[in-house]
């Protein structure tokens, strides 16, 4: 077994019996809990063995500004994540990507994805009818695939009935799956990623259809999807099909990972709240606020920056220099909630818009996160709250919702991203 990289000075070290596999066991149980009784034991800097990984965790207000604060090509947060996602993706998948979410998620684009926004929302009033019972995060799942394909696949007008093939696939492939539910990694390379080969295949195949249905069509330079296609214009087909999809694949993964969570806990803190809902319908801003509270209460992820050339990084105490191979971590789930009194309950008041009020309190800025920080924020920030509003001020604008759940929590064994709930969130909906 290859030994693991280098840290000096060796902080405490949460390690196994098992080589290799080390904490791991502990770790997928229930990640937060395990990062924070560890922290509890420990303090606020650690190391943490698991699966040939070595992580150097920091939760204390220095550690984490300082993790945030290190530049990229010292220690990756890009590199980092691709390490959990190739457990379930295929390398094939990234290989000669042309399009990045910062080309298409411009100030300047808000217009377009907005239209696009508004006509995949009715439509999936209009599929939803008068009256029944759904499932919130199915609901959720299936109107962000609605939207963001409209954005930027081209699946609008004669090519919206490709959206029942696209789904299927989308999901079999959902690179989320690395951070939501991390064994299923440990299962996806066992069978050689056979699943998400099949749905590459699928989405190949289903965006060259769109690519040639679109031909002939008068082209529209500030359409999303015409953009990633001339992207590839000096590339012959099929590989140039392939290119496209591929870059739609990438760019709907990374935007809609968390989009239907974070869509969906608005909606379940609304539907708790019934007077909130009557607020909303006066006054959309509160929407905002109640999305923005609702990531950073049910925010999962991992911050991971994975060191390329040896690092330093200091807490209060003392500078640790790390090692190439080292992953700088820190746990949003447990700073968001414990970096200040009473963060572990819900309360919009605690955002104006993006802003959040009570950042004065904090230590650090940093150790309260929903959109990342500095160069590190999520590029996608402005789509995601504007699809959150629209859709979640048009379904409580049009139905009468009434909860059949009871108290959902965070799914225990996710490491990353907006929570999914530990249990299904049936609602029952009516027009008002």
């Amino acid at each position: 077994m290859s030994r693991l990289p280098a840290i000096e000075p060796q902080p405490p070290l949460v390690s196994g019996h098992l080589p290799w596999v080390g904490a791991g066991f502990g770790l997928l149980r229930d990640p937060t809990a395990f990062f924070q009784q560890a922290r509890e034991k420990h303090g606020d800097t650690y190391v943490v063995d698991a699966f040939g990984y070595r992580l150097l965790c920091v939760f204390s207000p220095e550690g984490v500004r300082n993790l945030w604060a290190v530049p990229e090509a010292q220690a990756s947060k890009g590199l980092a994540d691709y390490a959990l996602l190739r457990h379930k993706v295929p390398d094939e998948l990234f290989a000669g990507r042309r399009t990045f979410p910062h080309d298409l998620f411009r100030s300047d684009d808000t217009s377009t994805y907005l239209k696009n926004l508004e006509q995949a929302v009715e439509e999936q009033l209009d599929e939803l009818g008068s009256s029944g019972e759904i499932e919130l995060f199915d609901l959720t799942r299936r109107l962000g695939h609605r939207v963001g394909l409209a954005s930027w696949g081209g699946v609008v007008g004669d090519c919206s009935h490709y959206l029942d093939r696209l789904i299927p696939a989308l999901d079999r492939l959902d690179a989320s799956d690395s951070f939501v539910h991390p064994h299923r990694g440990l299962i996806a390379v066992a069978t050689r990623k056979r699943a998400a080969h099949r749905a590459i295949a699928t989405l190949d195949e289903t965006f060259g259809e769109i690519i040639s249905k679109r031909q002939g069509q008068p082209a529209d330079t500030n359409d999303l999807f015409s953009r990633i296609c001339a992207k590839w214009d000096d590339v012959e087909s099929p590989a140039r099909g392939v290119g496209i999809a591929r870059d739609v694949v990438l760019v709907h993964m990374g935007s809609q990972s968390n989009l239907f969570a974070a869509m969906a806990w608005t909606l379940i803190h609304f539907i708790e709240r019934p007077e909130l809902i009557e607020q909303a319908r006066s006054d959309s801003s509160l929407i905002d606020r109640v999305a923005f509270e609702s990531i950073r209460l049910r925010q999962r992820s991992i911050v991971l920056r994975q060191v390329l050339k040896t690092t330093e990084l200091s807490d209060e105490k003392t500078t640790y220099r790390a090692g190439p191979g080292v992953f700088l971590a820190t746990m949003m789930s447990v700073t968001n909630t414990t970096a200040s009194p009473d963060l572990d309950v819900f309360d919009p008041g605690n955002y104006r818009g993006p802003r959040f009020n009570r950042a004065g309190e904090l230590s650090a800025k940093e150790l309260v996160t929903t959109f990342g920080h500095g160069k590190h924020s999520c590029p996608a920030q402005v789509f995601s709250v504007s699809a959150i509003r629209h859709s979640v001020g048009r379904l409580l604008d049009r139905y009468s919702l009434v909860k059949r759940f009871r108290d959902p929590q965070p799914l225990r064994r996710q490491l990353g991203g907006v929570a999914r709930a530990d249990r299904p969130c049936r609602v029952e909906y009516r027009l008002r």
